[in-house]
């Protein structure tokens, strides 16, 4: 059941990221430069005032160059491969392990 979850969510994620990757690429070809879709824009989009909410605790909890340089990073990264990356991984986490050599199928 948790595997079959898993699993829909990694296909949701793929999902995602493929149309992401798509919208980018069709504001490419409509302004002829490349603009995508960022981490944090695609946040502030689904959930505006908990971002921002957020955001300012981030800041203010952790360290400045943290703050600074690996939250700024991260919620710049174009969210196709976000999304991507994180389908992948709920992929493998909710696939079958692979069955034992030398044991038999049967009980």
């Amino acid at each position: 059941m948790i595997r079959a979850l898993l699993r829909g969510l990694g296909y949701l994620g793929l999902a995602f990221g493929f149309i992401a990757f798509v919208d980018d690429g069709a504001r490419y070809i409509a302004n002829n430069e490349w603009s995508f879709l960022t981490l944090g824009t695609a946040l502030d989009t689904v959930m505006p005032r908990a971002y921002a909410g957020w955001q300012t605790a981030a800041k203010l909890k952790l360290p400045g160059f943290l703050a600074d340089t690996v939250l700024t990073r991260t919620l710049e990264t174009p969210f196709f491969v976000v999304a991507a990356v994180l389908g992948v991984l709920l992929l493998l986490l909710g696939r079958k392990p692979k069955p034992l050599i030398g044991y038999s199928s049967r009980d």
